[in-house]
């Protein structure tokens, strides 16, 4: 191995690589993504050079096949870092995957969704009772009996109403008024 791949190889070799470090943030990825890369580009560049050293030689298909066995070696090696890397990369993308897949399905998330359904329901029955008595308040509209339920179920709804509003208040009702006179 000549020095100039030999440099490439052992920097490549020496730099820190995926197994050796935890690459759970996404810049340390990044910067691995990128010395890999570099790494790639430098071993290709030195070939290239290799190649054109040796253009000037006596015996350049000697010189070629040299060249082109450094540039296997030292590619084996960077491609080695590359599928650790890669590995890596998937675990931690499946790591992620299923966190979505919990958290899709995880107990809020069921708990909100069957009180969405519930609600829902509750709203269809809540349209259907009311499409009932506007039908009973058509057939009943002009008799007197028709206006004396009316007004009896006006005065439920504002009941109802009412007990709706004492059950939602959260404040503790008022002190009483003072006796007068006292």
């Amino acid at each position: 191995m000549t020095a100039p791949v030999a440099s490439v190889v052992s920097s490549v070799d020496a730099s820190p690589s995926s197994s050796d470090l935890p690459l759970t943030s996404e810049a340390v990825r990044d910067a691995e993504r990128q010395r890999l890369s570099v790494a790639r580009k430098a071993l290709e560049d030195r070939y290239t050079q290799d190649l054109k050293l040796c253009y000037q030689n006596f015996d350049v298909t000697s010189c070629r096949l040299k060249a082109r066995d450094r540039r296997i070696e030292a590619n084996a090696a960077l491609r080695k870092e590359e599928l650790r890397f890669n590995a890596s990369e998937r675990r931690i993308q499946a790591d992620e995957a299923l966190e979505r897949t919990k958290e899709k399905t995880s107990e809020s998330k069921l708990k909100e969704a069957e009180v969405q359904r519930a609600q829902a329901v509750q709203a269809r029955l809540d349209r259907a009772d009311a499409n009932a008595q506007k039908q009973i308040d058509h057939e009943l509209q002009g008799t007197k009996r028709g206006e004396f339920e009316q007004k009896q179920r006006e005065a439920a709804q504002r009941r109802a109403d009412a007990e709706k509003k004492m059950r939602e208040r959260t404040k503790e009702p008022a002190a009483p008024l003072p006796v007068p006179g006292r």
